[in-house]
């Protein structure tokens, strides 16, 4: 079991880099970069942003009994709050079909990334 979560925590990381890679070729105003918590399977990708102090957005990956889940959204911290938008999330896989679905993961990531990039959050969320 550990291994499998070794695998693929590695495997998402290196995917993950090569995508901000590409969103900086896409958008280098941007400025990405990726922050991993590889232990927690929590990844992160920030971008430089003038409408909140921190903008990112968020994949996770979190036990959920005998199988694993996967939540993905984009957050903002402002002065005053935090606010989350959740984008897509997949329920009830094991460690390897998420192995197996890591392109579509990252596929989903890279379109919500650059729908995000430009979208006002409301505060009402």
């Amino acid at each position: 079991m550990q291994d499998q979560k070794n695998i693929l925590v590695s495997n998402m990381s290196k995917e993950l880099k090569s995508l901000v890679d590409q969103l900086n070729k896409i958008k280098p105003d941007k400025n990405f970069h990726l922050t991993i918590y590889e232990p927690n399977m929590f990844w992160k990708i920030n971008w430089k942003t003038d409408r909140y102090l921190e903008e990112c957005f968020r994949v996770h990956i979190y036990a959920d009994d005998a199988k694993y889940s996967l939540i993905a959204e984009h957050g903002v911290k402002d002065f005053f709050e935090h606010i989350n938008d959740r984008y897509f999330n997949f329920k009830e896989k094991t460690l390897e079909e998420f192995y197996l679905i890591t392109n579509e993961i990252v596929q989903k990531i890279k379109k919500a990334v650059l729908v995000s990039i430009d979208k006002d959050l409301d505060k009402g969320m």
